[in-house]
Formats: structure tokens, C-alpha cells, sequence
């Protein structure tokens, strides 16, 4: 079980889709790719450049931490991510949460690893649980 619990609230661009048949349809004719690169060009170029950035920062993580995190990116348009930015006064993006107690905001990676490097468990923790932990 993961040490540690990481919910990422940020802005996720959203590519719509078709049915399936007609998915089907425009795959064989050639026009998919293109009519989702359309979709995304739709957003402003900060934005899917800071989702690129941030991707990029969540894989080191992933890599550096592996089976100690467990890693959700939550859009706060959903109504999840809604019920967590204000459960945890989000105000900006990225927001981590870390075991759905520690907050932090920014870009700051520094920080970041400091919160989670904190919500490992210590060498005599992972050696004797709590009952019930388990």
C-alpha cells in the first residue's frame, strides 16, 4: 500500500469525443489526430504549456517515489475537484494535497518534496503499523 497519497489539482484540457461508430468513422478516414490537435488548439499556449510541465514533474515523481505514491490529477472543473478545491481553499494551480491533510501551491519543487519526503513513514513506522493501518 502506498506510503503516500498525492491529489494534483490542476486545469486538464478535455478532448471530446465521438460515439463510437462515428470515432470508427473518422480514425479510418485519417481525420482523427487532427481534428484533436484542433480541439486542443482551442487553448491558450500557456496553459497546455504548464500541463506539459506539470506531467513532466508528476513522472519524475512517480519515478523517484514508485510504489510509495500513488498519484491523482483531479480537473477542479469536476465536481470531485470542485469539492476539493474548496474543502481545501485551492485558490491557484497545481495544488498537491498530500494525505489529504498538507496543502501546497505553486511550482516550487523544492517544497513539494519536502511535504512528501515528511509523509514518509519512518524506518520503525514501516517496521511495526498501527493496527488497523494495515
Amino acid at each position: 500500500m502506498p506510503a503516500i497519497r498525492l491529489d494534483v489539482l490542476t486545469l486538464v484540457p478535455t478532448l471530446f469525443r465521438q460515439c463510437a461508430h462515428c470515432e470508427t468513422v473518422i480514425g479510418q478516414s485519417g481525420l482523427g489526430e487532427r481534428v484533436r490537435q484542433e480541439s486542443l488548439n482551442d487553448y491558450p499556449a500557456q496553459m497546455l504549456e504548464e500541463y506539459e510541465r506539470l506531467s513532466a514533474w508528476i513522472k519524475e515523481l512517480a519515478d523517484r517515489y514508485g510504489d510509495q505514491i500513488l498519484i491523482r490529477v483531479i480537473d477542479p472543473q469536476s465536481g470531485f475537484g470542485l469539492w476539493k478545491s474548496l474543502r481545501h481553499k485551492a485558490r491557484s494551480y497545481p495544488t498537491f494535497i498530500i494525505n489529504n491533510k498538507q496543502v501546497y501551491a505553486g511550482w516550487d519543487r523544492r517544497s513539494l518534496d519536502e511535504l512528501l519526503q515528511g509523509a514518509l513513514p519512518t524506518r520503525s513506522e514501516a517496521m511495526h503499523p498501527i493496527a488497523g493501518d494495515e
